[in-house]
């Protein structure tokens, strides 16, 4: 295993740290709460429109195939969503957001960390052939993944489950690349487009079918329009460095 492809790999998971570091600052969990559902909704959309669609689209010529690992890839989420911490989406006020939050932090967190399996290991086979291509990817990468950090950390209450999640992301950039050396694995482009297909139908069922309905119940808050303008922001900034 080449070391340095590692640690530039290992940069990228790091990235979720930062996220969670920055939400430390903000005094008021009630507004950051409100905040962090329009700020998720905008992130997850622009993830999966701007990066995994696309690379969706370029992995797998059979459409069909791309088309079936996406629904597979909700009902895989609904299916773990049945393990997740009960909520109900019915409900008011500041208990019924914190834990309904919390549950989309949970369910986001394991579609994200999925996710970060894939993109850990394209970052590094990409720094084994070149160095310098893989730090500039993983500076991409890791733009992403910072507000994905503040996403997380911003749904999730509990803070021992805060930190437990956020270690869990940061670690699973540098699992692709035990798998990867440890059972001599080879990600061919179809594996990795079923894969990031199945990515998309998990973080789209998020987005719509958990996310979505907190949007329209709070949509009147100042912070949630916040929240939505500076994921877009985050979005548009992070597709132009990627």
């Amino acid at each position: 295993m080449n070391i340095s492809a590692i640690l530039i790999t290992l940069v990228s998971g790091i990235a979720f740290f930062i996220g969670y570091l920055i939400t430390l600052f903000v005094k008021d969990e009630k507004k950051l709460v409100t905040f962090a559902v329009g700020f998720s909704f905008s992130i997850i959309i622009g993830l999966s429109f701007f990066d995994l669609l696309p690379e969706c689209i370029e992995s797998l010529d059979n459409k069909l195939i791309m088309i079936l690992c996406m629904i597979g890839g909700v009902g895989l989420l609904k299916i773990l969503d049945l393990f997740v911490p009960e909520h109900n989406h019915e409900g008011h006020g500041k208990h019924h957001l914190e834990s309904h939050m919390e549950h989309i932090g949970l369910v986001s967190a394991i579609a994200l960390f999925l996710h970060n399996i894939i993109e850990g290991t394209a970052v590094y086979t990409t720094a084994l052939s070149d160095l310098k291509l893989g730090t500039l990817m993983v500076l991409g990468v890791s733009f992403h993944n910072i507000p994905l950090g503040i996403q997380v950390s911003s749904l999730i209450h509990n803070k021992k489950e805060k930190v437990l999640m956020i270690s869990f992301l940061a670690l699973s950039s540098v699992v692709g690349i035990l798998l990867l050396n440890v059972f001599n694995i080879h990600i061919n482009e179809m594996i990795s487009g079923i894969l990031i297909s199945i990515t998309f139908g998990m973080l789209i069922y998020i987005s719509l079918f958990e996310l979505l309905c907190e949007v329209k119940e709070h949509f009147k808050e100042k912070e949630l329009k916040l929240g939505l303008l500076v994921g877009v922001i985050f979005i548009l900034i992070g597709h132009f460095i990627h």
